[in-house]
């Protein structure tokens, strides 16, 4: 079962509700969603969450797959989809950023100051993405860290390449200030 492809067990569940079928395919791509919605909500608890609930509108919708594209492109949409609205929901509430505590086990072998800098890199780039809109957020993520072209990501997104360009640029354009008024990384 494991080598079957995605649209075939896709059939095969909406055929029969097995839901040995449908653990099969999150399985295969829980860790794929994830690794999408973490960067774009900044939190590990709200990305475990919108996880979960991505999943449960791809069950809830699956009968509903029309097959035109491939199951990973619609997933991929209703991923994107569930943490934009996620997070336009959280506008009033803006995202906080809390240092996590250190990890002893790293920081007794490797050197403290470079560590501090490491961590304080991270927290002023987690700061200025949580202060891009979503969509900027998505075209940054999308093709600086899970490695998309522009193409891919324009298609994903549901909008024309030149866009996502005119977003990537955008996105850069305003970390790049952010990054630079904070003393920069």
């Amino acid at each position: 079962m494991e080598s079957l492809a995605d649209e075939h067990l896709v059939r095969q569940y909406v055929e029969s509700g097995e839901l040995r079928l449908f653990d099969t395919l999150v399985r295969r791509h829980i860790g794929k969603v994830r690794a999408m919605i973490y960067p774009m909500v900044l939190s590990d608890a709200d990305a475990d969450e919108l996880t979960q609930e991505v999943f449960c509108r791809v069950i809830d919708g699956i009968h509903g797959f029309n097959h035109r594209s491939a199951f990973a492109t619609w997933l991929h949409r209703i991923t994107m989809n569930t943490t934009c609205n996620f997070l336009k929901r959280k506008t009033r509430n803006p995202v906080e950023h809390r240092e996590a505590p250190p990890d002893l086990s790293v920081a007794r072998h490797t050197h403290p100051d470079k560590t501090v800098m490491a961590r304080e890199a991270d927290a002023q780039l987690s700061a200025a993405l949580a202060e891009l809109s979503p969509p900027l957020r998505a075209a940054i993520v999308l093709t600086a860290i899970h490695g998309m072209s522009v193409r891919e990501a324009a298609h994903a997104e549901g909008c024309l390449a030149a866009t996502l360009y005119w977003r990537v640029h955008q996105a850069r354009k305003l970390l790049r200030a952010r990054l630079s008024e904070e003393g920069g990384i």
